[in-house]
Order: C-alpha cells, then sequence, then structure tokens
C-alpha cells in the first residue's frame, strides 16, 4: 500500500507539471503573438533563431552557470550552520556531499518528502541521539529561504516602484507579497519570542485536528534556534545573495536568448515571486507559469511586451542549469545509493505518520 502511495503521488506530480507546461508550449504557440509565430502562422524557424543568439552569447550562459552554482553553494553553506548550531559535529565536507545528493534528489518527484529530508536522516544515523537537531536544520532551513524569499520580492517591490504597475495582477501579487511578508515577520517574532503559556499553548494547537501535530513539529523546529539569535541573523543575511543571484542568473538566460529583456531591477522582482510558487508540492510548472505571466504582462520601457512563451523558456534553461549543478551529486548518490534509497523510505515513513511525534511538546 505504501509504495503504491508514493508511486501515486509521484504520477501525479508528473502528470500536474506536464499539464502546466504543455499549457504554456500552447499558449506560445497558438494565442496571439508568440515565440514560434510570426505575422503567417507558425514558424519553427523563429526557434532556430533563439539557438542562434544563445550560442552567440555563449558567455551570458556561462555567467549564469556560475551565479547559479554560486547560490546554490550558499544554501548548502547556510544549512551547514544551521546543523552545527544544534549540536551535530558534522564536518563541512560531509554536508557539502549530503547537500549535493539532496539537491539532486529535490529536482525530481521522488515521494512524499526530497533529499533534504533524507539527509537529515543520513546524519542523524551517523550521530545517534542528534535526529531531532537535524530534522530541526531542515525545517528551519527552508523556512528561513522561504522567508527571505518574500522579503526579497517585498523590498523589490518598493525599491522599484513595482506596485505602481497599473496592470491588476502585478498590484494584487505585489499586495499579497507585502501581506505574506508580514504575516511571516510576526508569526517568527512570536514563535522565538519567550513562552509566557510555559507550553499550554502548543499542547493546546496540537489537538487541533489534521494540522495540529505539523504545526506543532513546526514551531518546535523554529524554537530550538531561539538562543541561536545572531546565527540566524547571519542566516538570513547570507541568504539575500541566494535569491539575488538567482535573479541575475535568470536575467542573463533572458539576455542570452532574447534581444528584449525585462531589466535586471525587475528580476529583482519576478524571480522571488515566481520562486514562491515552489512551495506547492509540484517540483516543476507553478514557477514557469508565474514567471511567463508577469514577463507577458508586464510591458518594456518602450511600452511594448514580450512574447508570451519567453518566460517559459527562459525558466526550461535555468531547469537545465540546476541539472549541470546537481551532476555533482550523481556520483556521490551512485556510491551510496541503497543508504539513500533506505533513507527516503524512513523519511516518507515519518512524513506519512502523524501520530509519531518528531518533536516533544513541552
Amino acid at each position: 500500500m505504501k509504495r503504491i502511495r508514493k508511486w501515486t503521488i509521484a504520477f501525479l506530480k508528473v502528470a500536474i507539471s506536464l499539464g502546466i507546461l504543455g499549457y504554456l508550449v500552447w499558449d506560445a504557440v497558438h494565442k496571439g503573438e508568440g515565440l514560434f509565430r510570426d505575422e503567417h502562422g507558425f514558424n519553427p524557424l523563429l526557434l532556430q533563431q533563439l539557438v542562434h543568439h544563445a550560442v552567440a552569447r555563449w558567455y551570458l550562459l556561462v555567467a549564469a552557470l556560475m551565479t547559479a552554482s554560486a547560490s546554490v553553494l550558499i544554501t548548502f553553506v547556510r544549512w551547514w550552520w544551521l546543523i552545527r548550531a544544534l549540536g551535530a559535529p558534522v564536518h563541512f565536507s560531509e554536508s557539502l556531499r549530503l547537500s549535493f545528493v539532496g539537491f539532486l534528489l529535490n529536482l525530481a518527484p521522488m515521494g512524499i518528502v526530497g533529499g533534504d529530508m533524507a539527509k537529515a536522516i543520513l546524519v542523524a544515523r551517523r550521530f545517534p541521539g542528534h535526529r531531532p537537531e537535524c530534522v530541526a536544520s531542515v525545517i528551519v532551513d527552508r523556512i528561513l529561504g522561504l522567508y527571505v524569499l518574500v522579503l526579497t520580492a517585498g523590498a523589490a517591490i518598493f525599491l522599484t516602484g513595482f506596485y505602481r504597475q497599473p496592470q491588476t495582477l502585478v498590484r494584487t501579487i505585489s499586495v499579497a507579497v507585502l501581506v505574506v511578508c508580514a504575516a511571516m515577520t510576526l508569526g517568527l517574532v512570536v514563535l522565538w519570542a519567550p513562552d509566557a503559556t510555559g507550553g499550554a499553548f502548543l499542547r493546546l494547537v496540537q489537538r487541533l485536528p489534521v494540522v495540529g501535530k505539523g504545526i506543532v513539529r513546526l514551531a518546535e523546529a523554529i524554537r530550538r534556534y531561539r538562543h541561536n539569535l545572531p546565527l540566524i541573523l547571519v542566516a538570513i543575511l547570507s541568504t539575500f545573495p541566494v535569491h539575488l543571484l538567482t535573479a541575475c542568473s535568470i536575467f542573463l538566460i533572458s539576455s542570452a536568448m532574447f534581444n528584449r529583456v525585462h531589466p535586471l531591477s525587475y528580476h529583482f522582482v519576478m524571480v522571488p515571486v515566481s520562486a514562491s510558487a515552489q512551495v506547492l508540492p509540484v517540483s516543476i510548472g507553478p514557477t514557469e507559469f508565474v514567471l511567463d505571466r508577469l514577463y507577458a504582462t508586464i510591458p518594456l520601457a518602450s511600452n511594448t511586451t514580450v512574447p508570451a512563451g519567453q518566460g517559459l523558456l527562459t525558466m526550461l534553461v535555468y531547469r537545465v542549469i540546476t541539472l549541470v549543478i546537481a551532476t555533482v551529486g550523481v556520483g556521490y548518490y551512485l556510491t551510496s545509493r541503497q543508504e539513500w534509497s533506505t533513507a527516503l523510505d524512513e523519511a516518507e515513513s515519518t512524513a506519512s505518520a502523524p501520530a509519531t511525534p518528531i518533536f516533544d511538546v513541552p
């Protein structure tokens, strides 16, 4: 039954991803001024022109690879800081090995959970007694990444005047980002503040049906760092370059392939907003959809718009670049494939058993 559930979830993820990507391709080919359409209709020669542009501007793609690699490496270092802060004696070289394989596994729909939770379980196996700390480090690492992602988008919205765009879609997204940013800030402040209830509030939340135990696990993971706030501040500050470098990478890819490109300042808004769609349980598709819509909706300085499909192709090339980066983890994975498979199974068992607490509620 567990295997059937695993493959069903994986199938649904792939089906949703292919459905979204299929719609975006259809939209680019059949609607309005697309990347593959001219005044006579569909023209496949336009794709050859894009490839020619990318080859001629190969140096921009190399720069995109370098900036994306720097972004990924910063996230690996951040997780090492977080797990070491809780007392797990993980060497930096070991954390890099685990992070590269985890990054590789996160790029594919492997089941209920990805490589992040599996690497936490592997660390916990090697250092018995540190399982709660390892799981907490993964959860907080994800939360900080998402929080700074929204914070970066919010700051860019103000600095670029993005909220003054006349399009209803853009104004709605801007307001939503600012509201989510304020809510997350308030939530983190409350969780890291001293607990005046002595744990009574968490015990009350734990009784909520379906979501109660998950909320408590999340809260306890965050509260494990309430005595390491300087480290949290450093982790937050180090995460801003992650999203800025990612935006630069996608801007460089777009500049290599197309002649009409949104300015870099707008990418500091559009890329974090699009990336926030990754909170959905589908690896590929939602981010491409949001970026493609923003690309096609927001006008350029010349009051023209880019064709439908430009955001999709830009994001797909970025996906290829992340696969190139992830190939470093292939060798590590092949040398310990059974160990990783076992860790993934254990992580999925933990995720699918809500009655088994990861953290003890005080």
